[in-house]
This record gives C-alpha cells, structure tokens and sequence, in this order.
C-alpha cells in the first residue's frame, strides 16, 4: 500500500494583497502619528512688553546693535545662556520679548548689560541711585508707582517706566504717555526675526514630535 504525505496548502500571497496588507500598514501608522500630532500641546513661550528709561529728562533710545538680539540669541539649544530667556531685537527700543517663565525685569536689563536694583539703576553712562543730588529714581507699571520692578515677573503686555532725575509729577505723567503700547500688537503678529515660539506650532513640527524628532531640527 502507498501512502502520500498530506501537506497543508497555504493560501497564495499576491500581490495585490501584499499591497492592501501594506495600505493598511500605513493607514494606521498614518491615524496613529495624526492623533499623536493633534494632542501635542505649544508649550513655546514667547510674549511682550513695553518700558522706557528716562535718565535726567533724556530718553534711553538703546541705539548700539549690543543691545539687540537676533535669531541666533533665540535659539533654546544651549539653556546656560541666559539671554535667550529675555531680550530685545528688530531695533525696537521699546519693546521686550519675552522667551521663558518667571522673567523679571532685573534678568532683562542684566541681559542688556544694565543694573537695576531697589534703589538703584547702571547704565552704561553710570550708575543713578535714589536720593543722590537731590534726584530720585521713580518705577510706574502699569500706571501705578512701585518700590522696584526688579523681581517683579514681567507679563504679558505690561508697561514700564523708569526714571532718574528731578521730574515733577507733570513731567512723569507725560513719560509714562511715552512708554511705547505695541506689545499688544506683537502678541499677534509674527516675529521679524523668527524667534521659537513666534509662531504658532504648525502641523509639520506636530508631525516631528509626534514620530519623535526633536522640534528644533
């Protein structure tokens, strides 16, 4: 008697359904990496302020390109760095952007090379304090005169005056009406100079996290 081996017959494989199995594949890679993407929240800081400093009647217009900084002080690659945190660049005097949590406006004037104190302020002409020749050092933000703003967290859209000399309060009241009011309007435009977090989180760098490459690449 013969007797033959009964083998299992597999289903053949062809190639269309290798490709439907492949479709498949990345549809669901596709769904997975969308849904990934639109969960990722912007947790980019990036905001502004207004301020303006008065030594002895004159207006601090901040005119050396020191003073500004430009894509490259925006990069948050190297955190030791404390500039990128805070800073001023376009050549707009008036107005500060703000790149991280917690900022004061002791970081933002250390990071233009000034010294701002309780009762006193450097510049780069000298330092001024309060009571000195019979000048005093006066702070209004917001409208309302304070002790100091230098541990005082910048916000979004506040508005700084700092003045040294004899002026009466006329006089502070017409610096104060100087203290530039854009901040609200960079808030909702793009940034000129590109800074992170200027613009809004678009799909592309969702899709990068989401498939997990850095943001910044």
């Amino acid at each position: 008697m013969c007797y033959m081996k009964q083998g299992i017959r597999l289903p053949k494989i062809t190639h269309k359904r290798l490709a439907v199995g492949l479709v498949l594949v990345l549809v669901g890679f596709a769904l997975s990496v969308g849904v990934r993407a639109a969960m990722i929240k912007d947790t980019s800081v990036h905001y502004h302020a207004n301020f303006a400093l008065y030594i002895n009647g004159q207006r601090d217009e901040f005119k050396s390109f020191a003073f500004y900084e430009e894509v490259a002080a925006c990069s948050m690659h190297n955190e030791s760095d404390p500039k990128p945190r805070t800073h001023m660049h376009g050549n707009n005097p008036g107005l500060v952007h703000v790149h991280d949590d917690a900022v004061t406006w002791g970081h933002f004037f250390a990071n233009l090379g000034y010294g701002l104190g309780r009762e006193s302020i450097e510049t780069g002409t000298g330092a001024y304090v309060d009571g000195q020749d019979g000048k005093q050092l006066t702070f209004i933000l917001n409208g309302q005169a304070v002790e100091s703003p230098m541990n005082q967290v910048i916000r979004s859209e506040d508005r700084l005056l700092i003045s040294y000399g004899t002026e009466t309060e006329a006089q502070l009241d017409d610096q104060y009406k100087s203290v530039p009011s854009d901040a609200a309007q960079a808030n909702t435009t793009a940034d000129p100079a590109a800074c992170a977090g200027a613009h809004e989180l678009t799909w592309q760098s969702r899709i990068k996290q989401a498939i997990g490459f850095s943001a910044h690449e």
